[in-house]
């Protein structure tokens, strides 16, 4: 028996991953393994208490507290998976066993897209120094890196010097146990059996930062005769707009939000900062088309003009037109989407994708 520990954060689209972690490392009778959720909302003592002490910096204490507690010692674990941006504070537990990195974008990437993500030009100074020798300290106690695309592996060569050999992107892929099409088949005609509208779906935590004003807009402008509605997963409000439905409290990987990739024709994501993107791989599982935007590792998941299209971000007059397109042109919808399952099936399984991750730390738990 291998014996593993798993610290994952937990936020957003990185819950899906850790949720599809538990499931895959569950079905290896070969690993037992140890989860540290992160979540960043443990009581991490009288300091992060402190008036003044910025969001930020109360968040990494509670994290570090909840890895701390979870791990305990950590010299008991064959190897470690770090899937969390509070790592680099915790450099003696990373140390402690052969320690294996996930990461989604690298500081640098964060840094560029600051913005968007919350982050002033102020707090990005904040301890920028401080900040920068931590990494540098915790991609050297790393045994291994798996980024999740090429992207993020270019940033570790290029911005922080990792050798070549100790990266290797990997895809953290969906469950498609899951994630599958209702039907091998879907919809060809322009509008659904029974006469129903062609189904939009948009699928985004952060209703601003992922395009969604655009989308809506989309909504209220459009032309299109051919009847359609547009369904949206978020946790934020949405102004009330003609032909929108507004789903919340969906969690992540449940019955509910499957269904409603099931009984979507388009998924439509016109992101305005992102690294990269599981719900479009969610949605091409599905065998949906994805309109999406060029950010990040997202080419490396959508084939522009074969499963989806990619545009820049904040056209505005290229998703209307690549919107219009999809839904007047039941063809099209029929032989992308048909693409897109096949390159899912292809590329972002997460059994096989993280089984070589697992193998990984298997040699290394061996050695």
């Amino acid at each position: 028996m291998h014996h593993f520990a798993f610290v994952m954060d937990q936020q957003v689209g990185l819950r899906t991953q850790a949720l599809n972690w538990e499931r895959v490392a569950a079905e290896d009778p070969t690993v037992t393994a140890t989860w540290v959720p992160v979540c960043y909302e443990a009581h991490a003592g009288l300091l992060s208490t402190l008036p003044g002490l910025p969001a930020g910096i109360k968040g990494t204490l509670s994290g570090v507290k909840e890895i701390r507690d979870g791990v305990g010692d950590a010299s008991r674990f064959e190897a470690i998976l770090w899937a969390t941006w509070a790592a680099k504070s915790v450099p003696a537990l990373v140390s402690a066993a052969p320690a294996f990195l996930v990461m989604d974008m690298t500081p640098v990437q964060m840094e560029a897209m600051g913005a968007l993500y919350g982050y002033s030009s102020l707090r990005a100074r904040f301890g920028a120094g401080f900040k920068r020798r931590a990494t540098d300290k915790l991609y050297r106690a790393a045994s291994h890196f798996f980024p999740w695309n090429e992207w993020v592996a270019v940033s570790l060569r290029e911005d922080y010097g990792i050798a070549p050999e100790r990266i290797t992107p990997v895809s953290p892929g969906v469950d498609q146990s899951l994630f599958s099409p209702g039907s091998e088949i879907r919809p060809s005609s322009e509008i659904r059996p029974g006469g129903g509208p062609v189904r939009l779906l948009f699928v985004g935590g952060n209703f601003a930062r992922k395009g969604g004003d655009l989308l809506l807009r989309w909504a209220r402008e459009t032309q299109i005769q051919i009847p359609w509605e547009l369904h949206i997963v978020t946790r934020d409000a949405v102004p009330e707009t003609l032909h929108t439905a507004v789903h919340a409290g969906l969690a992540n990987n449940s019955p509910e939000l499957i269904q409603l990739y099931r009984e979507s024709d388009v998924f439509v994501l016109p992101t305005l900062a992102d690294c990269y993107s599981l719900v479009a791989m969610e949605a091409m599982s599905c065998g949906l088309p994805v309109v999406t935007t060029r950010l990040g590792g997202i080419p490396e998941i959508v084939a522009d003009g074969e499963t989806g299209f990619l545009l820049e971000p904040g056209d505005y007059p290229s998703l209307a037109l690549r919107l219009d397109q999809l839904v007047t042109d039941s063809a099209l919808r029929l032989s992308m989407g048909a693409a897109s399952l096949r390159r899912a099936r292809e590329r972002f399984d997460c059994r096989i994708n993280m089984g070589r991750i697992l193998e990984m730390m298997k040699t290394v738990g061996r050695s």
